[in-house]
């Protein structure tokens, strides 16, 4: 029955090569290379995870998928498709996610952790382009994808590599998240109960900011004493640690 069954998936994936395009990669008007998310293309993506045996594979699987559909949404927000942008983000949250649930599972996961830190930081640099090119509620709706997705990374670092890996990978993305600073910075960072948010008005593009570090509060760099546009320490509120 199991060889049956591999047999079948395998005569699938030859009909499936024969019938749906050659490339799978489309090129928008913006120059962006979007991926193929047809009925064929899923199909093509199933099958691949599906074959992916080990956890490891299975994580890269993911990993390439996820970013498949953020140049998708990349592609939909530079052509003014704001609809489609959303739909593909929430589709690499999903997957991120999916991710998230593969990594829970494996043991000795240390070079597999690193490699998807890495891969999610650039992804935090894709998305700081969507938020250039979009409106404003798409741009709210990535900032929500920046935080649940970089946050359920961290908790599966911790897992790995403990609270010092995970402050680590957090200095990483506030380079990303502020860029040209330490924690903090002109486009406000917070740590709020462990987890990474934007601070308060500031959603990657403002000039304030507060940044928590070791439970206690203070200005992002340059924003208090005569900085630009200083935040009120008054209007954050810090919780947890």
């Amino acid at each position: 029955m199991k060889i049956n069954k591999i047999l079948f998936l395998l005569l699938l994936v030859f009909s499936v090569s024969l019938i749906a395009p050659r490339s799978l990669k489309a090129i928008e008007s913006s120059g962006v290379a979007v991926a193929d998310t047809s009925f064929f293309g899923r199909i093509r993506e199933r099958i691949e995870y599906f074959f992916a045996f080990s956890a490891q594979s299975k994580v890269e699987v993911l990993e390439k998928q996820a970013e498949k559909r953020l140049n998708e949404a990349q592609g939909n927000a530079e052509s003014g498709n704001d609809q489609k942008a959303s739909s593909k983000l929430q589709n690499y949250l999903q997957t991120k996610e999916k991710q998230t649930t593969v990594l829970k599972n494996m043991n000795d996961s240390d070079k597999v952790m690193e490699k998807v830190q890495e891969r999610t930081i650039e992804q935090q640099k894709t998305m700081e382009t969507i938020k250039t090119v979009t409106s404003h509620s798409v741009k709210q709706e990535v900032v929500q994808v920046q935080e649940q997705v970089v946050n359920q990374v961290a908790k599966e670092v911790v897992e790995t590599n403990g609270a010092e890996g995970k402050n680590e990978f957090f200095e990483k993305v506030e380079h990303v998240w502020a860029p040209g600073t330490g924690p903090g910075g002109s486009a406000g960072v917070v740590i709020v109960g462990g987890s990474m948010k934007f601070a308060p008005g500031t959603e990657g593009g403002g000039e304030s900011g507060v940044v928590i570090e070791g439970g206690s509060a203070k200005f992002a760099p340059g924003t208090s004493g005569g900085g630009n546009s200083g935040a009120d320490i008054k209007h954050v509120e810090i919780k947890g640690n």
